[in-house]
């Protein structure tokens, strides 16, 4: 439990979710449609705090989400946020007949940075356990993610 800030007194777990539930959704907003897989990462003790989403795209052009899958993967960007732990987030997004699109952020004291087109592909070539090359996938582009735009949420400081 992260309590309140010393500084105004707002519950940082709680500015934490509603600033990770406003990341997600300028995520998705700017994603184009179709099936998309996002993985969020955070360093934690004892263990790596992982989650992952899959959405698709409604013939309305809504976006579809598994309510439960939604919940978990904005706690873990939640707390990635508060405790201003390293981390990251990758989406991949595929229509059919084009290429799947790659790219992501990292999570740097507390703030998403966008990584540059090679550390998406450094990334998803590089064995996490042996460091071992791995050929790309083919009919992917690995690329910069697009702008999100402001936070929704501006605060005079983060927690």
């Amino acid at each position: 439990r992260l309590g309140a800030c010393t500084s105004c007194g707002q519950n940082i777990g709680q500015a934490a979710f509603t600033r990770a539930s406003g990341l997600l959704a300028r995520i998705l907003d700017t994603a184009r449609p179709g099936n998309r897989h996002l993985v969020c990462s955070v360093s934690a003790a004892p263990e790596t705090l992982v989650a992952v989403l899959h959405t698709d795209t409604k013939p309305d052009g809504a976006c579809r989400l598994d309510e439960a899958e939604t919940l978990e993967f904005t706690t873990v960007l939640a707390a990635g946020l508060a405790t201003r732990s390293p981390g990251g987030l990758v989406l991949r997004s595929s229509v059919p007949n084009t290429p799947d699109q790659v790219y992501g952020w990292r999570l740097h004291q507390g703030e998403p940075e966008p990584l540059s087109a090679g550390e998406v592909f450094d990334a998803y070539c590089t064995d996490a356990e042996t460091g071992d090359l791995l050929p790309p996938d083919s009919d992917t582009d690995y690329c910069v993610p697009p702008d999100l735009g402001p936070d929704a949420t501006p605060s005079p400081h983060r927690h």
